[in-house]
């Protein structure tokens, strides 16, 4: 049997009595943003109890729902349960690895509309070199470097965080930079094919958003997001369909819901097609698939629907993908509880326009360049949001689009034969 490991927190739920260092949107606030703590306790009642009937109790600041909370209770029938993995305790509000977490964020809501072949070395654009040179100065950044600098290649590029094996209590983290994670373009290659299902070919382009779509940037816009209101702002689109071709691009993309490991699951096991490539994919046989496959080891019997095909990887990844989610939200609700960026974003807000000093923001960050020409931009210290909405109602740690990504991209390594070059794009 798995036992269940620790899962130690950051201990900010404890530290601060009116929990400032906690999620605590959906909920009702007062006009500092500050968690009614009547509707705090119900909703942490719930939440020690796991009973459907206290969720019920929960009262709500507006019309918005939490995001599953009693779903990542379900039992798993296949691998492990939520309780038995394991993951760091989330950094700190006050402390200076969640200062550089906002800066690297305060920048990315900066650059969302500079094209993605800036992001490499030789650039000149002046603010993706801005960005990096400052991300490199911040003490307690964990993004992948070279040489001990972010450089405009390895900008807003993706790390993980692991327990370390050493450290019995779970409370130790150890960074990686995983394989590829550095090379090529910012874009995958994935996103610019057209994707083939069956006799139907869906576009590669997309509905975009126009740069007129910062959210959250005032205050009371921000503050009824916080309570779970209904937002007041309309996303505007540009009205010709376009390639990805930004980060506000591949927000438009996340935001519609859609599965990456579907289009990427596609191609790979789509066939070419000589007479009509746009209908086709990469497949190429048996070469295509993983060397472990167990079907090429046979003369007369190949992989299908039934197993070891394209289409049994696909149902693989719909079931990974609900699996890992349940991890993801156990987290989320029963252990971690931190805020997202767009609350931070209100404390800091807080702290430098209206002088709240008790608010305890990283001084690495509160003179941070990032910040500094947000305010310059938007007229706050709020952290403009690309969706009306802001983020969903769960927490911010562990990342959920994150833990999607992580558990597809394994898989389709696992499945495919990795050293397979796809044909450009």
């Amino acid at each position: 049997a798995v036992p269940i490991p620790p899962h130690p927190v950051n201990g900010d739920d404890a530290l601060y009595a009116n929990k400032i260092g906690s999620d605590t949107r959906g909920l009702p606030h007062n006009a500092r943003g500050e968690v009614d703590l009547g509707a705090w306790n119900l909703a942490t009642a719930a939440f020690a109890s796991r009973e459907p009937a206290d969720f019920e109790k929960i009262v709500l600041g507006g019309t918005r729902k939490l995001v599953n909370p009693i779903g990542t209770l379900a039992v798993s029938l296949d691998g492990l349960n939520a309780a038995q993995f394991a993951l760091p305790p989330a950094p700190t509000l006050a402390g200076t690895q969640r200062a550089g977490e906002a800066t690297e964020i305060y920048w990315v809501a900066l650059l969302r509309d500079v094209p993605f072949n800036e992001f490499q070395d030789g650039t000149r654009h002046p603010d993706v070199i801005a960005a990096a040179d400052e991300l490199s100065r911040a003490p307690d950044f964990h993004g992948p470097k070279v040489n001990g600098r972010v450089t405009p290649q390895t900008l807003f590029r993706g790390a993980a965080w692991y327990v370390d094996g050493n450290d019995r209590s779970g409370r130790t983290g150890r960074w990686a930079t995983p394989p590829g994670v550095t090379d090529g373009p910012y874009i995958s290659q994935f996103l610019y094919r057209d994707v083939p299902l069956g006799p139907q070919s869906l576009s590669a382009r997309i509905r975009t958003y126009t740069p007129a779509n910062e959210f959250l940037t005032q205050y009371d816009e921000w503050l009824s997001v916080q309570n779970g209101k209904a937002p007041a702002g309309r996303i505007a689109f540009d009205p010709t369909l376009r390639y990805i071709a930004t980060t506000r691009d591949l927000a438009a993309y996340a935001h519609a819901a859609v599965a990456f490991s579907f289009a990427a699951n596609q191609l790979l096991g789509t066939p070419l097609s000589a007479t009509q490539p746009g209908y086709g994919g990469i497949y190429a046989g048996d070469k295509s698939l993983a060397p472990s496959n167990p079907y090429l080891k046979l003369k007369t019997s190949g992989g299908a629907s039934g197993t070891f095909g394209p289409a049994y990887f696909q149902s693989l990844l719909s079931l990974a993908s609900s699996l890992a989610i349940r991890v993801n939200y156990y987290q989320k609700w029963y252990e971690q509880r931190i805020l997202r960026p767009e609350a931070f974003g209100g404390l800091v807000h807080h702290r430098l326009a209206n002088r709240v000093t008790e608010y305890p923001i990283h001084e690495s960050f509160l003179g941070s360049q990032a910040l500094e020409r947000s305010r310059a931009k938007n007229g706050s210290y709020l952290l403009p949001h690309v969706y009306p909405e802001g983020a969903p109602i769960h927490s911010s740690y562990p990342g959920g689009a994150a833990i999607i990504a992580a558990v597809t991209a394994t898989l389709l390594k696992a499945f495919y034969d990795e050293s397979l070059v796809i044909p450009n794009p």
